[in-house]
């Protein structure tokens, strides 16, 4: 077996095991598919016994025909709009089921958290997932329904006039090359429309990320280009895939109707008088008409998969993406530790290594300990793996040898997510008041604790100069803050979490010298008696830490002796 057929194995495994949540809907619906069938060929039955009895003059017959032809018409489109309903609930629980499972890997509360873009994230959560659905919604009731639909067509055309049987047989041999052909073509052009798709994808998130910056440039137009560059490539590979399905249906179409027009002619020959095989039972009107109503029912499920190959690609690809997302990730999402921590936290770094999946060396080497309620930064090029390294303590990414301890004098525990407090570079305030802003980080939190976490931010005199207060709303379309004032109302949210070991990513970078004198200040209120960890370039931070350490060439190492606070 070659590498790529086990790679496909594996997609159609991860296919087949994401079908699980509406597995019961599609059996329903595959059931519902076959008494479909059944009805049809009994409506079908029923017409054309209501010809012959027109053609016999036998008026008793034509009012049961007629009575049994809208019977069985009802029961029909009733068993067809029940097996669609079914099918459609079936792909709503494949979906959600999917798009639980890519909230646990995409949101650091499952375990681990992805390295996925945001733009093949928001992909697949959006796009990939319903295409998953909807392939299993269509393929899984005709897997169930197929066999034993074409099986009921052929025993009735067999016992009807078996010569018109054979000819369904032989012409069947002819349609798994055919589907092969339009599988091999769907193959090809759904990797182009996929790479097409997820380059437009990170075109336009790019774009709106960046406006600020690329409108700072004049540069506007130029992505203008960019974007619309990318979007007739997706165009193009769109229009690809279709030409390809149109293609392959029309050679499926061409062996069907030579079918149909060998049995029709055989049987209007037949009919009169031209054409005789041995041993075949004669021909009425009855009969002849019962066949050539049966014959197309014995393709419609052939028709129906070889239209699924262009589906079944874009759900392998959507599969690969997901499983790639998801993989390692917890069936049950892992809630952060509880309860909360309550005493300062130390932690230990055991022979920790990390190395980026492809990369040649390891990013992180370190071997060291962070005592409780101490302050340490952490210095190093950028690049160099600081923030790799904080990531790695608070429990977003598992090193790739060694372990992480979080311990207190009553507890020792690997790190659980959402169990410290995170200020990052980037400080993201929602469209919302100041108050909902900050009672992020602890949403049950009373107005009192809310007072508390302001003045430990340093905030009182920010928010005072307020229009409205904490009710002034921030964010888009709302009052603007600085950048110093946005990182103190980041500190205010960790401070209202109640957490005790403090994880700080450059939270003065890009600051003026009174404005990151500002945020240290507040800082070093919030988080009195708490461990505290920084990476930083900053010397102002480090001349307020216990303890400096540095990253050279990926290994951990004391960079300073021990400054007093």
């Amino acid at each position: 077996m070659t590498t790529n057929e086990m790679y496909e194995k594996s997609d159609s495994a991860h296919l087949a095991e994401f079908a699980a949540p509406g597995r019961h809907w599609f059996r329903l619906s595959g059931t519902l598919r076959t008494l479909e069938t059944l009805f049809t060929i009994t409506r079908w039955g029923a017409l054309a016994w209501t010809a012959q009895a027109v053609l016999d003059r036998a008026g008793v017959h034509e009012t049961w025909g007629l009575v049994a032809f809208a019977v069985m018409g009802v029961l029909a489109v009733g068993a067809d709009w029940t097996a669609g309903t079914l099918a459609e609930r079936g792909a709503r629980a494949v979906s959600t089921g999917l798009r639980q499972r890519l909230t646990g890997a995409l949101l650091p509360t499952a375990g681990r958290i992805s390295e996925t873009g945001p733009a093949e994230a928001a992909w697949a959560m959006v796009d990939l997932a319903d295409d998953v659905a909807d392939f299993h919604a269509r393929t899984a009731p005709l897997n169930r329904s197929a066999p034993l639909s074409m099986i009921a067509v052929l025993a009735v055309t067999a016992a009807v006039h078996w010569p018109a049987a054979i000819v369904l047989v032989l012409t069947t041999a002819l349609l798994p090359l055919n589907m092969r052909l339009a599988g091999l073509f769907a193959q090809h052009g759904a990797d182009r429309q996929s790479a097409a798709t997820r380059h437009l994808n990170a075109v336009v998130l790019d774009s709106f990320r960046g406006m600020r910056t690329l409108r700072e440039l004049g540069a506007v137009g130029r992505r203008g280009r960019t974007l619309t560059t990318a979007a007739e490539q997706l165009n193009k590979s769109t229009m690809s895939v279709l030409r390809r399905a149109f293609l392959s249906g029309m050679v499926m179409d061409v062996v069907i109707t030579f079918s149909i027009a060998v049995n029709a002619t055989y049987i209007g020959l037949s009919l009169l008088g031209y054409v005789q095989v041995p041993h075949a039972p004669r021909l009425d009107l009855f009969t002849g008409l019962s066949v050539l109503l049966v014959c197309p029912m014995y393709f419609a499920p052939m028709r129906a998969r070889a239209a699924a190959f262009h589906q079944r690609e874009r759900a392998m690809i959507g599969a690969r993406t997901i499983r790639d997302i998801v993989k390692d990730t917890p069936a049950e999402v892992a809630r952060a530790a509880a309860p909360q921590l309550t005493e300062p936290v130390g932690v230990s770094l055991t022979a920790v290594r990390f190395r980026y999946a492809g990369a040649d060396h390891d990013t992180i080497r370190a071997d060291t300990e962070f005592a409780p309620g101490t302050w340490t930064v952490i210095t190093g090029a950028s690049g160099s793996g600081k923030s790799t390294l904080l990531s790695l303590i608070a429990g977003l990414r598992r090193p790739s040898a060694g372990s992480v301890t979080w311990q207190t004098s009553s507890v020792r525990q690997a790190p659980a997510l959402g169990g410290c407090a995170w200020v990052g570079q980037q400080t993201v305030l929602l469209d919302a008041t100041v108050r909902d802003n900050i009672r992020l980080g602890g949403p049950e939190a009373t107005e009192e604790q809310i007072r508390w976490a302001v003045d430990a931010a340093g905030l009182s005199g920010v928010i005072e100069r307020l229009p409205q207060r904490l009710n002034t709303r921030l964010g888009e379309g709302g009052w603007g803050v600085s950048t110093g004032e946005a990182r103190r109302i980041a500190i205010a949210r960790a401070f209202l979490r109640g957490a005790r070991l403090w994880l700080l990513d450059e939270p003065t970078a890009h600051l003026d010298a009174d404005s990151e004198r500002e945020v240290v200040e507040a800082l070093r209120r919030a988080t009195d008696g708490c461990t505290v960890i920084v990476a930083t370039h900053s010397f102002t931070l480090a001349a307020a830490a216990d303890t400096v350490l540095a990253i050279d060439d990926g290994l951990l190492h004391d960079a300073s002796p021990v400054n007093a606070r």
